[in-house]
Formats: structure tokens, sequence, C-alpha cells
């Protein structure tokens, strides 16, 4: 049975996609990081865990395009990724 990914085609809200569980310092790291900036910017934003949200992994999967967690989401589409 597929996954229907249109569902976040019209979502509005902001995600960040990330991943606690990975074990990997980067990810933390980058995620604090862009959770600052967007705190900072008052844009309100919904976390996500793409290791245990099984539709929001396979977004990412599908249409990251190979980039590294954390993203941002916003309609189904990658905006941001983390660099450094």
């Amino acid at each position: 049975m597929a996954t229907d990914l249109r569902k976040w085609d019209s979502d509005q809200t902001l995600y960040l996609f990330t991943s606690l569980t990975a074990g990997s310092s980067h990810i933390i790291t980058a995620t604090s990081r862009m959770e600052t900036i967007l705190k900072a910017n008052r844009i309100p934003f919904t976390y996500i865990d793409t290791a245990t949200n099984e539709e929001a992994k396979k977004l990412f999967q599908r249409r990251a395009g190979g980039k590294k967690l954390p993203l941002l989401v916003k309609e189904g589409y990658v905006l941001g990724v983390s660099v450094g």
C-alpha cells in the first residue's frame, strides 16, 4: 500500500524535520541552531522526528533530494537545510 503524501502539499505548517534518535551530535546541534533562529525571528514551527513519524520519513526520503537532516518543510517542499 503506497503512502499518500498529497496531504502534506496543502499543509501550511512550517515543520522542522529532525531525528533526535539518530545518535548524531551534528543533527542535534544543527536542530538546536535552526530552532534558535526560528524562535528569535518569531516564526512558528512544529518539530517532527522522522524516526518516529513514518509519513514524515517517507516524505523526507522522497522529496529531500539527498539533503541531510535537519531541514525545514512546508507544503510538502524542503525550504531550507542546515549548513555547516
